[in-house]
């Protein structure tokens, strides 16, 4: 006999406990299905994904559009779109949301957000976004001295290096890169799995500063996407950006401006050119109103860059969906 009827327990008082001792087993099972949303043997459920696009580049991206001067509608909270502050995404309210350097300023995410939204309003848009005003691209400048030569530690730029721990990398494209993991980070502690979706780049006044830079821009484009979804392990996406510089005559000192304007067009997907890039698309911005200073947006120019940059991220979407998409005559 068992250590229990040697005790002295009675036999039906036993089975009693047994059984009750079974249903709490069957009903902690129960109650973890419900908790986890899995059963033995079933694989974990997958968190939700949600759309990320990061937003970067020098002044125009960091704005100069004043909120108080947009029309009522874009002045309310964008139900949807979830902005990072630097410490949690806070739902976009051009209000309340500071989106500028400066309170009460904007740039291109208002009417991205907004043409985001209303053409896909059952998506939810997370937004991260980095500017360094009057900073460039090309591994050349150091802030806004050309120093030019080899790729070098501590240079103020956005030069993404060749490959993950390159010590030329520039120290924008560094703390760029620590903005966008922080922020990803952050919604996985949520329990979401953030998926980035596309790159929004608006910058190159800087790079119209010298010709070898100016002249490169096309292939400084090239390896920024590249690298940007390498560390971010995102796979391929579109890469919108603005074609800077619209007004004629320049001022003196983009000395370089219509060869810079030329590696944008070039850079294209859609160009032709043996410059062109897989997933970039270049906005153009003739018609886009400027502040008298002729270089930067004014507040109906933010809101025309933002929306136009809105659009062409999905017509990129959908361009490089259909290409992935297997041919049904083959």
């Amino acid at each position: 006999m068992s250590g229990w009827f040697q005790a002295g327990v009675p036999a039906g008082i036993l089975a009693g406990m047994i059984k009750r001792a079974h249903r709490l087993i069957v009903l902690a099972g129960l109650l973890g299905v419900l908790l986890t949303g899995q059963a033995a043997g079933q694989a974990p459920v997958a968190p939700q994904q949600v759309d990320v696009y990061l937003l970067a580049g020098q002044s125009n991206m960091q704005g100069l559009g004043h909120v108080a001067k947009t029309p009522g509608p874009w002045r309310e909270a964008a139900e949807g779109v979830f902005f990072w502050n630097g410490d949690a995404f806070e739902l976009l309210d051009p209000g309340a949301t500071r989106l500028s350097t400066r309170a009460g300023e904007f740039g291109p995410e208002l009417g991205f957000a907004r043409a985001m939204r209303l053409l896909r309003p059952g998506r939810r848009v997370y937004l991260i976004k980095f500017h360094r005003s009057g900073q460039p691209l090309h591994h050349g400048w150091d802030g806004g001295r050309w120093v030019g030569g080899d790729p070098a530690a501590g240079r103020r730029n956005f030069y993404p290096g060749e490959a993950d721990g390159d010590p030329g990398v520039g120290v924008h494209y560094r703390d760029m890169l620590a903005m966008a993991r922080a922020a990803v980070d952050h919604l996985r502690g949520e329990g979401v799995e953030p998926v980035l979706r596309g790159i929004v780049w608006m910058q190159g006044e800087a790079d119209a500063k010298h010709g070898e830079s100016a002249e490169a821009y096309a292939d400084s484009l090239a390896m920024l996407k590249r690298r940007l979804e390498e560390d971010l392990e995102s796979g391929p996406v579109p890469f919108v950006f603005g074609q800077v510089l619209p007004h004629e005559p320049a001022l003196p000192r983009f000395t370089h401006r219509g060869l810079l304007r030329e590696r944008m067009a070039q850079a294209d997907m859609r160009s032709g050119d043996a410059r062109s890039i897989a997933g970039v698309w270049m906005v153009p911005t003739e018609g886009m109103p400027l502040h008298a200073d002729t270089v930067h947006y004014n507040t109906e120019g933010q809101m025309l860059l933002g929306s136009a940059f809105g659009l062409a991220m999905l017509q990129a979407q959908h361009v490089l969906e259909e290409a992935a998409e297997p041919d049904p005559a083959e």
